[in-house]
């Protein structure tokens, strides 16, 4: 955003709510997989194709069964995924049982429409805001377009997918215009900011930056933090110390 600023211009563009309209997250490849069960030959060449193209790219570990959604359609723990990990760092207990509001029967559509309206759109809209109008810049969203919402509610859930591939619609309509190697790009990628890159927590200044008195620390436990300061290389210490900052 500060780069936009500085080069003179006033309104950026997001891509948000594309994947909740098209898919986009790597749960949705399995909830499609439970949507498409019912079509045997369909069901045996998206697994497979899963399987070939998704798999070796799938971190989160409950998201590595290609029958996950088949045989519990109600699972969820991939959202909260260390979620009591993360709490034993604060002072007081803590625990937010999941909510999900029913909107229609197929699985994938229903998670598609909590994303959009109750998880994770309702969340980048407020960053987003609050990190463009820090610089002046009005921000746009043009896939919250109503008309747009409205058409994709009418694609087949078959075609959302395709190939081993989310978003295939969105994918197939910039053909021509995006390049090819973006386009058929399987990979998920997010702009998540290494912290331990940023933060030099050898350093003495930083460190001590780090441990002085703050409000944060009527939540959080200071012992908690400077034990993880002292394994910066762990990766569970990193997740935890990226979550809490």
């Amino acid at each position: 955003m500060r780069s936009i600023a500085e080069a003179g211009y006033r309104i950026s563009v997001s891509g948000t709510a594309a994947d909740e309209l098209f898919t986009g997250y790597y749960d949705h490849h399995l909830a499609y997989l439970q949507e498409v069960q019912g079509d045997a030959a369909l069901h045996a060449r998206s697994v497979a194709l899963w399987r070939q193209h998704i798999l070796p790219i799938v971190r989160n570990r409950d998201l590595k069964d290609p029958s996950l959604f088949v045989t519990n359609p109600g699972f969820r723990d991939h959202i909260y995924q260390d979620a009591q990990a993360f709490a034993r760092y604060l002072k007081s207990g803590w625990s937010e049982p999941f909510r999900e509001t029913t909107y229609t029967e197929g699985l994938l559509r229903n998670r598609m429409l909590n994303e959009l309206f109750h998880e994770s759109v309702p969340v980048i809209l407020h960053e987003d805001d609050l990190n463009a109008m820090f610089f002046s810049i009005e921000n746009r969203s043009p896939f919250l377009d109503r008309s747009l919402f409205e058409f994709c509610g009418t694609i087949p859930t078959r075609h959302l997918i395709r190939d081993g591939k989310a978003k295939a619609v969105l994918r197939e309509a910039v053909r021509g215009v995006a390049p090819d190697g973006v386009i058929d790009n399987r990979r998920k990628v997010g702009f998540n900011a290494p912290i331990l890159n940023f933060l030099d927590v050898g350093d003495r200044q930083v460190r001590a930056y780090l441990l002085d008195d703050s409000p944060i620390f009527d939540y959080v436990e200071r012992s908690r933090i400077e034990a993880l300061i002292e394994n910066p290389d762990l990766p569970t210490a990193k997740a935890s110390f990226s979550s809490i900052f």
